[in-house]
């Protein structure tokens, strides 16, 4: 491990020799990525400015609050329940938020998510196997693959998005009116964001159904 915490040349070559020696080619290249990422992230936060990142400590501290009501954790019991790992799980989701658009495919959950392609593509293989995933080829450009949630998939998403729409509304149904009222002025302008829309309007549906 290099000075600063970060795997350097020295780790990766070692953990590739592993690999070659246990096979465990995904494993080892997934506790570098995720070192890389912790490296990576230290150096966002060092970029930012002050002010981000107290708005940064104030969107976290309602995210946690919002987790520690009882029906936003369903979100994980399911993800739980379907033996997914993070990755899977956030893959699914960001498919529900996609399904406004004609298609996707992995490089938009790539992006989406931060991850890998090797990653991705491992996560996406694994749900096509579990049946909450289908992968189909583009009529449109053969080289691409096609991904959409399955029925099943479906009701694992929804069933996520409910837990999470729930734990929200209790969230603010502990604010005073006034608390509400200026928290709606500020965020409803922002959630008309062009990467904050499609997510608002899923959130939306959970409710409403």
């Amino acid at each position: 491990m290099s000075e600063t915490g970060s795997p350097g040349i020295e780790d990766v070559e070692s953990l590739a020799a592993g690999a070659d020696e246990d096979g465990s080619v995904a494993a080892n290249t997934d506790r570098v990525a995720a070192g890389e990422a912790a490296a990576t992230g230290q150096d966002v936060i060092g970029a930012a400015s002050p002010e981000a990142i107290q708005v940064a400590l104030q969107l976290g501290t309602l995210f946690r609050r919002m987790l520690s009501f009882g029906a936003a954790s369903t979100s994980l019991l399911e993800a739980g329940a379907q033996g997914l790992s993070f990755l899977e799980f956030k893959a699914m989701m960001e498919l529900g938020v996609f399904e406004t658009r004609a298609s996707f495919c992995l490089a938009d959950i790539s992006e989406s998510t931060g991850a890998s392609m090797p990653a991705v593509s491992r996560a996406i293989d694994s749900l096509v196997r579990k049946g909450l995933v289908s992968r189909e080829e583009d009529p449109e450009d053969r080289r691409r693959r096609v991904i959409t949630l399955t029925d099943e998939g479906h009701r694992v998403t929804n069933a996520a998005l409910m837990g999470r729409a729930i734990g929200a509304v209790k969230l603010a149904e502990s604010f005073s009116p006034n608390e509400l009222r200026e928290l709606d002025s500020v965020l409803s302008g922002l959630v008309e964001r062009e990467d904050l829309a499609s997510i608002y309007e899923q959130l939306e549906g959970a409710v409403q159904r």
